[in-house]
């Protein structure tokens, strides 16, 4: 995430760079980051300070937010569908590595969650027609 916001903050001219640092140290922000720590900040200082002062789940969308601030819509764009795209991708790896599989119930209208505490292997039934309502647990 943080390299996708340095790939973003490259693409401005100083000029601009300095406009997005105002806007950090500005009240329009929530939390603003100090002035004296953004005036002699390159664009790596200012990823680095981004990310300390607003987490990692709200860094990238501070920065889209202020790229909007200094009219650079488009950067803005191409920030946010990079940051989903970093997103979907973490949340795929994450979903491969926990040993559990989800249905999107958004696309099927069901959620599945299987699990194997120990390792061991799940075998789940297929259910097919009726309306299932609560938990159902197979032993």
């Amino acid at each position: 995430m943080a390299v996708e916001i340095l790939d973003a903050l490259s693409e401005l001219l100083e000029d601009e760079f300095k406009e997005f640092k105002w806007h950090l140290s500005s009240s329009g922000t929530k939390d603003p980051i100090a002035r004296g720590k953004l005036e002699s900040a390159n664009r790596q200082e200012v990823v680095d300070l981004i990310v300390q002062q607003y987490k990692s789940s709200d860094a990238g969308t501070i920065a889209v937010r202020v790229l909007r601030k200094i009219k650079q819509n488009e950067l803005a764009d191409q920030l946010k569908r990079k940051l989903q795209k970093v997103s979907e991708d973490a949340s795929a790896e994450e979903e491969a590595s926990s040993g559990a599989a989800a249905v999107n119930p958004s696309k099927t209208g069901v959620t599945m969650t299987i699990n194997s505490a120990s390792g061991g292997t799940v075998k789940a039934p297929v259910l097919q027609g009726g309306v299932y309502h609560g938990s159902l647990n197979f032993s």
